[in-house]
C-alpha cells in the first residue's frame, strides 16, 4: 500500500513538472475572439451578500433560465439569440420580479444587454476562459452582492446540479458554431485529472 502511494505521488509530481514547463497561454487571441463573437453570457447580480439575498439570486437564476431555455433552443446563432432575448426582455424582468415577490421581498429588477469581463468558469466538460463577452444581465435591487455567470447561448447554463451533463443539443450547437479547434481548446483535460490518482 505504501509503495503504491509513493508511486502515485512521484507520478503526480512528474505530471505537474511537465505542465509547468508547457506554455501557459493555451487560449490564442483568435480562439478568444471566436468565443466572444459566438457566445452570449448570462449574469445575475444579487442585491447584497446576505444569505437571503444570495439564496434569492439563485431562485431568480433558475426561474429565468427555465423561462428562456425553450427560446434559446430555437436560436441558431448569437444574433438570433440576442434578438429573441430582447423580445423577451420584459418577460425576463417579470419572471425575476415574481420570484422576489413570492419570497416576500420585492425589489427593483433591471435587465440589460452589456459587454463585460468574465472570470474563467467551468460548464460540464468545458472551461470558458477569462475574457470580454457580450451578456444579458439581471440586476436585483442594489446589485451589490456576489454574481452568478453562465453561457446563455449556446445554452450551457447548469443550475441545480453543477456536475450534471450540459444539454446535448447545446453541446452539438456549440461545436457547430465554434469549430473543432476552439472546442478542443476549452475542453477540460480528463487525462490530467486521472494522472493524479491512476490505477497502479
Amino acid at each position: 500500500m505504501k509503495v503504491k502511494y509513493i508511486q502515485r505521488v512521484v507520478f503526480a509530481a512528474a505530471v505537474i513538472m511537465v505542465l509547468l514547463a508547457a506554455p501557459q497561454n493555451r487560449i490564442s487571441a483568435g480562439i478568444q475572439k471566436n468565443l466572444r463573437d459566438q457566445v452570449l453570457r448570462f449574469h445575475v447580480r444579487a442585491n447584497s451578500d446576505s444569505r437571503e439575498d444570495q439564496r434569492q439570486k439563485l431562485l431568480v437564476r433558475d426561474a429565468v433560465i427555465d423561462y428562456v431555455s425553450p427560446f434559446m433552443e430555437k436560436a441558431e446563432s448569437k444574433e438570433e439569440a440576442v434578438k429573441i432575448l430582447k423580445e423577451k426582455k420584459e418577460g425576463i424582468k417579470r419572471t425575476a420580479e415574481q420570484v422576489l415577490a413570492d419570497q416576500g421581498n420585492p425589489r427593483k429588477v433591471r435587465v440589460s444587454f452589456t459587454t463585460e469581463s468574465f472570470p474563467e468558469k467551468e460548464y460540464g466538460d468545458y472551461v470558458f476562459p477569462e475574457g470580454i463577452y457580450d451578456a444579458v444581465r439581471v440586476d436585483l435591487g442594489n446589485a451589490a452582492g456576489h454574481n452568478w455567470w453562465c453561457v446563455m447561448f449556446p445554452d450551457l447554463c447548469i443550475t441545480k446540479d453543477e456536475k450534471q451533463k450540459i444539454n446535448e443539443k447545446a453541446e452539438e450547437k456549440m461545436k457547430e458554431l465554434l469549430g473543432e479547434e476552439t472546442v478542443r481548446s476549452i475542453r477540460k483535460n480528463k487525462y490530467f485529472r486521472w494522472a493524479f490518482w491512476p490505477e497502479i
